[in-house]
């Protein structure tokens, strides 16, 4: 777990702020978006030697000055080494490395240093372990030889890297293996045909033998006699350690973080784009304590490595904030449940200390109707703006027996005294999911399945085949038939004696079959995580008014005025659901009836717009124009006004006799939207002295 010191609690405005959300990546199609003399300096200068193709192909195609600023902090932040300190020191030294081959590394020529061989490989590697000149050797060319020790982390052996000035003019070129010679360093002197590569070796062994063997390897660690004999052995070699010297900036860093940036486009803000972290996910679908009733329970895990906190300035104590925010469609799209909660994490110094070597999790849980769904959540960490996404397939069952995929659990589930929903809590067991699904050999498996309905459920464990991960043909390691109980089927089988590896667990009825792939580690011990759960709305009716909200979402009215009334039947005091059932009453002509059910809503809710204007059209339509206007012009100044409003309006105050009054509204409307013969016509007519007739 990395903790970022000294960082001041935010002010709940500033948490709570709106960013501008990210742009989708672009597509063949999409022009890049061209670059700022800034962004361009710093991809051409800033940091042309140490980013990856993969990077700098990403930072061209971004569409924003706002992106690329963001790729910018989160290419510094990738590379930080000690991110618990406030300064980089990667970027630190990157920017001194540039100072000096500015200074230091240049003259020659009017080439700025960084340009220069020298400067390049200086910036890539840093300083030499040993640096030596040969500036006024007779017959020599001015040759400058730099030598760097193995950096195993990089893949680098022991290397010398020469330098030369070609006819003593111009800048310290590179002496490349690919092509130049030995003898080329020595312009003065003459070979025999045939031999001027040995020759040359031979003299300048007699200058220095270590500038003898970097001309004829870069490689430090090994002889040099075949590849003096057989030059074109070397060419090879010379390629490959000059693509590691390339490549040694990041060769530590794993470039994924740009594809978990594109993956996260159009999900998060620009912020956050950059600075994604990897999690698993876990999400079953479980009965609720009602008939017929399901619940979604999800978790995410995040290893410590990748989870951030900050620390209160002058504080012992650690803290963030996340946004969870999820979404369940169908599959063609439509949005049946969405929420965002904002749970806030603090620790003191003693519970970080237990905890920080250990997965963090976050556990939610929601009601679902029936149905085949897809479900995105994305979890973001205000501390460093970093963010994880988890997505999966689920399939609510309607009526009758069903059973869910398996899963694993961490530890046995646990009773919980007291009725409530909760994340992970089935029944009055509580689970503790494990959702990088990893069993520590010699412990047991812990697998469980929802089963509501049935009596048994066959539990099978076979190898996993890359070939087929449906593949249950093979002979199982383990199978047997466990009773479910309280809706779930829960199986503990041991491990001892069982080879590492990866293993199919499947559960079955019948024919009808669910699986799940795990890893049995052979490590003696996995750790359990700890984190934060949230839980739904247990207040009388929500439950209700949740699934209505879905069934209306999904265009099954019946089903929706059904879960509203049984929601207000439990809560008389749910304005949302006065308000729906409300509009069902409009839509049968019962406007007397939704004046019944709004106005309560109203008293609790005074300033809601909405009810202001649902309430208004049920006056209007029983004939209390007087109560319509005042309604309709209380919630004018609340929402952006549109022609229907406006209309609707107008006609309240010319049937109860102000007219006058209508017109402005009624020429506002049509300056909105001039295609409305209808509003025209009744304009004239009142401009005419006409009453208005029943509408």
């Amino acid at each position: 777990m990395s903790v970022l010191l000294a960082v001041p609690p935010r002010p709940l405005a500033a948490l709570l702020a709106t960013i501008v959300l990210a742009v989708p990546f672009a597509v063949a199609a999409q022009e890049p978006f061209p670059l700022s003399d800034e962004h361009k300096q710093w991809l051409e200068y800033d940091a042309v030697y140490i980013i990856s193709d993969r990077e700098k192909d990403a930072f061209e195609r971004l569409q924003s000055d706002a992106e690329r600023e963001a790729f910018i902090a989160a290419f510094w932040s990738r590379r930080d080494p000690e991110p618990l300190t406030p300064e980089n020191e990667f970027r630190t030294e990157h920017y001194r490395r540039i100072e000096h081959a500015n200074t230091r590394l240049a003259g020659e020529t009017a080439m700025p240093g960084w340009m220069t061989d020298r400067g390049r490989f200086y910036i890539q590697l840093g300083e030499p372990e040993e640096r030596e000149t040969f500036a006024s050797v007779p017959g020599l060319y001015q040759t400058e030889l730099w030598f760097y020790l193995a950096r195993e982390e990089q893949l680098l052996p022991p290397i010398y890297i020469l330098f030369f000035r070609e006819y003593n003019a111009g800048p310290f070129i590179q002496f490349n293996h690919v092509i130049h010679q030995p003898e080329e360093l020595l312009p003065a002197q003459s070979f025999p045909i045939g031999d001027s590569r040995q020759e040359a070796y031979i003299l300048l062994q007699e200058i220095s033998p270590q500038l003898a063997h970097a001309s004829i390897t870069m490689r430090a660690d090994r002889g040099v006699q075949a590849s003096l004999l057989q030059p074109e052995m070397e060419i090879l070699q010379t390629q490959t350690v000059l693509s590691d010297i390339n490549r040694a900036p990041y060769r530590l860093l794993d470039t994924n973080w740009v594809s978990g940036a594109e993956a996260g486009r159009g999900l998060v803000e620009t912020d956050y784009l950059f600075n994604f972290v990897p999690s698993a996910g876990l999400a079953r679908v479980l009965p609720g304590s009602e008939p017929d009733s399901f619940f979604v329970h999800y978790a995410i895990e995040i290893e410590p490595q990748h989870f951030t906190l900050a620390r209160e300035e002058d504080g012992n104590e650690y803290f963030t904030r996340f946004e969870v925010t999820g979404e369940v469609t169908t599959p063609d799209g439509d949005v049946v449940h969405d929420f965002v909660v904002t749970p806030f994490l603090r620790l003191s110094e003693s519970q970080l200390q237990d905890v920080g070597a250990r997965p963090f999790t976050y556990r939610g849980t929601f009601p679902l109707i029936p149905g085949d769904f897809r479900f995105r959540v994305i979890l973001k960490n205000d501390a460093r703006t970093e963010y994880t996404v988890f997505e999966d397939e689920l399939r609510v069952p309607g009526s009758g027996p069903s059973f869910s995929r398996p899963w694993l659990l961490h530890a046995p589930p646990q009773p919980v005294p007291g009725p409530g929903v909760r994340a992970w809590l089935a029944g009055v067991s509580q689970l503790v999911p494990n959702g990088r699904a990893v069993v520590a050999a010699g412990n047991p498996i812990r697998a469980i399945a929802s089963a509501p309905g049935h009596d048994l459920l066959a539990f099978r464990v076979t190898p996993w085949s890359a070939a087929d991960e449906s593949e249950t043909t093979r002979a199982p390691v383990l199978e047997e038939e466990v009773p479910v109980s309280d809706g779930l089927a829960v199986w503990q089988p041991a491990t001892t004696g069982w080879d590492s590896g990866r293993y199919l667990l499947s559960v079955s009825v019948g024919t009808d079959l669910r699986t799940l792939i795990f890893d049995l580690n052979a490590r003696s011990r996995v750790a359990v995580p700890w984190g934060l759960s949230d839980s739904p709305d247990e207040s009388p009716g929500a439950v209700s008014a949740a699934r209505g909200e879905q069934w209306l979402r999904t265009g099954n009215l019946e089903r929706a005025r059904a879960s509203f009334e049984a929601a207000l039947g439990e809560n008389p005091n749910l304005g949302r659901v006065r308000l729906a059932l409300g509009r069902f009453a409009l839509d049968d002509g019962e406007p007397r009836t939704a004046v019944r059910l709004l106005e309560p809503a109203l008293a609790q809710a005074p300033e809601d717009a909405m009810v202001l204007r649902v309430l208004g059209d049920a006056h209007r339509e029983s004939g209390n124009h007087p109560r319509a206007v005042e309604l309709y012009e209380r919630s004018l100044p609340l929402q952006a006004p549109d022609p229907a409003l406006l209309n609707a309006l107008s006609w309240s105050l010319a049937a109860g006799g102000n007219a006058s009054r209508a017109i402005p509204y009624l020429e506002q409307s049509l300056r909105m939207d001039p295609e409305q013969p209808e509003v025209r016509e009744f304009l004239a007519n009142l401009r005419a002295g006409a009453s208005p007739g029943r509408r």
